[in-house]
């Protein structure tokens, strides 16, 4: 069916999860939905109490921007259960308790359309990523560019050796493991080494980006141990580095977090190409192939060794209300579930490795 059905919005007095016994709302008929959190008892049990308060059913507001339900095997009858996100759910909630008993808010419910053929947001992430990976060919081949200022030194470039794929493999796999058991102790660190780095980049891009526009800032301020001179370009490009990590940190379970985790990610995938080099196509095969039934094996196979796929667990924060920060997001568009569309640093990167040491090799043949 594609009708809408109109209900009202009831917020059960006492106990907002809706696990203790509550009446209906007074003059509904029945009509309504009980607008219930997502903790301290089971969904069955939270859809008993509605069922004796006459509701048709629970909304369930997440404790995250996600929409967790898992309904598991339980029959619910005819009572009708529905998950909505925590920005949602709080909307709902807040205007409910504002009107008040007798004015409750009227909801128009509908079974969900997924987008047609045509995902603008889909379209737009892989024009991004494909984007990327052409800047980070620029980058890589930026050392057969006279004078460019993001040409990287002899000492700041790693060749990959013959045995690189697969210990990549194995020490990718390793770490999978250990972030599926310990992901509530690590996912902050994750997220620490994340601002690190997208800080340590984004200083670097800007730094030679302005002391080569602008002169007058490469003068020489002092030195710092471990860290070299440091110049007034430094002292410009390191405070918008550092806006942005900031940034990313407080925004990044709501609607602009994107923006800042899109802006560090493109810094990591322009740096990743630009300092690691594929020394012959050989070496890019194995890489390619490895990782191609890598990724297979950790989604589609690893639920026969574990409880759940390990790869969609890990990226998806293990149930900590986090995301693992390395992937590329785009926010839907025309997408009532408003599910962002998203794409591993992986996935980008090591397609990258392949397209910049074939822009290389164009490059040293002409």
């Amino acid at each position: 069916p594609t009708s809408s059905v109109d209900l009202l919005a009831y917020v059960p007095p006492g106990d907002a999860e809706g696990c203790a016994s509550y009446p209906g709302a007074v003059g509904s008929s029945g009509d309504f939905l009980a607008v219930v959190g997502s903790q301290n008892c089971s969904l069955a049990q939270k859809v008993e109490r509605a069922r004796a308060a006459g509701a048709k059913g629970i909304m369930v507001v997440s404790d995250t921007k996600r929409v967790n339900l898992d309904v598991g095997d339980t029959s619910f009858g005819a009572e009708m259960v529905i998950g909505v996100p925590k920005s949602l759910g709080e909307v709902i909630v807040a205007r409910s308790l504002a009107g008040g008993a007798e004015h409750l808010v009227r909801m128009s419910i509908s079974i969900y359309s997924p987008p047609g053929l045509l995902d603008v947001s889909l379209l737009l992430l892989v024009c991004l990523a494909t984007s990327l990976i052409v800047a980070g060919a620029f980058f890589a081949t930026a050392d057969l560019r006279l004078g460019s200022p993001i040409a990287p030194k002899s000492e700041e470039v790693v060749e990959m050796g013959k045995f690189f794929p697969l210990a990549f493999c194995v020490v990718g796999s390793v770490v999978l493991v250990v972030l599926y058991f310990l992901m509530q102790y690590l996912i902050y660190v994750i997220i620490f080494m994340f601002c690190l780095g997208g800080t340590t980049q984004l200083t670097e891009l800007l730094h030679r980006c302005l002391r080569y526009r602008f002169t007058a800032l490469q003068h020489k301020l002092f030195t710092v141990p471990l860290l070299g001179p440091i110049e007034v370009a430094h002292l410009i490009a390191f405070p918008c580095a550092v806006s942005v990590a900031l940034s990313w940190v407080f925004f990044r379970n709501g609607d602009q977090g994107w923006i800042f985790q899109d802006i560090i990610g493109a810094s990591f995938l322009c740096f990743i190409q630009r300092t690691l080099r594929l020394p012959n196509i050989k070496l890019a095969v194995a890489l390619l192939t490895l990782m191609f039934f890598f990724d297979i094996f950790w989604v589609f196979i690893s639920p026969v060794f574990f409880e759940k796929s390990v790869m969609v667990v890990v990226a998806t924060g293990g149930g900590t209300g986090e995301s693992v920060p390395m992937l590329l997001r785009i926010p839907a568009i025309n997408d009532p579930l408003g599910r962002d569309r998203m794409l591993g640093f992986g996935d980008i990167a090591l397609p990258g490795l392949l397209i910049s040491f074939l822009r290389r090799h164009d490059l040293l043949s002409r």
